[in-house]
């Protein structure tokens, strides 16, 4: 069966598998594409799968718009049959399980993994814009023993890892919460809470989703409308709690 490409233009095909970084249980990859560029690839056929990669797109879209420092993303063709290039029989047969469209999301060279002991005074801008995404998203995942951040060129922060979210599950089940609040487990819970209030054009969901591949809807379990309205209801939601009424995107 052929496989459908994600419209929009943005989808390209892996060429080369770099590094393996075997230190996360999914086995992201660093990849090249046919245009060159470098990607960390996250597999279909690793953790969540397919319905892993849609909350984790959809999760970078929302973020940089509420002003997070957070690498792009778009959808990635590994090709049917792409041999084993490095890693283990284990990530080999991940790969084998990944054919067709995975996560790339932007590589951000010189970097280094940043510790909470490690931010200071300097990164209260930045921190303050991955509070207000990750309260917006309830991301589970930065906790203080990990806090999926990296530090870059002139001491620039980047967030990462946006596939511990709860928006999704909680937007498609009508879950609405009485107010945004980031976990208890939180890096910045108890110190930080929104500040800008940035609100978000409810209908811009709709538009994410016209470009990612049929596999991670059908993953989802829900068709494309149901996915683009129960979005459209949490982000209403979000506004209706912002302070700002100005629309971002």
């Amino acid at each position: 069966m052929a496989l459908l490409e994600p419209r929009g233009g943005e989808a390209g095909t892996v060429v080369e598998i770099l590094r393996v970084f075997s230190h996360a249980s999914t086995r992201p990859c660093l990849v090249r594409t046919t245009d060159g560029r470098l990607y960390v690839l996250k597999l279909a056929g690793a953790g969540p799968g397919p319905r892993g990669l849609l909350i984790e797109y959809l999760a970078l879209r929302f973020a940089k718009l509420l002003g997070a420092p957070v690498p792009d993303a778009k959808p990635l063709l590994l090709p049917h049959g792409f041999p084993w290039m490095v890693g283990t029989d284990e990530f080999d047969e991940m790969i084998q399980r990944s054919f067709g469209w995975n996560l790339g999301v932007g590589f951000i060279p010189d970097t280094e993994p940043v510790a909470a002991v490690d931010l200071g005074l300097d990164d209260t801008a930045s921190l303050l814009t991955i509070a207000e995404a990750d309260c917006f998203l309830h991301n589970v995942d930065r906790p203080r023993s990990n806090p999926n951040l990296l530090r870059g060129v002139c001491g620039k922060l980047h967030a990462i890892d946006f596939d511990a979210c709860l928006y999704f599950d909680r937007a498609l089940a009508g879950r609405l919460p009485a107010s945004f609040t980031l976990p208890g487990t939180h890096l910045l819970e108890g110190t930080m809470t929104r500040i800008e209030g940035k609100t978000l054009d409810p209908d811009l969901p709709a538009s994410w989703l016209a470009e990612v591949p049929p596999a991670w809807i059908d993953a989802a379990g829900r068709e494309v409308s149901a996915i683009a309205n129960a979005l459209a209801t949490y982000v209403r939601h979000w506004n209706a709690t912002c302070p700002d009424r100005t629309h971002t995107g």
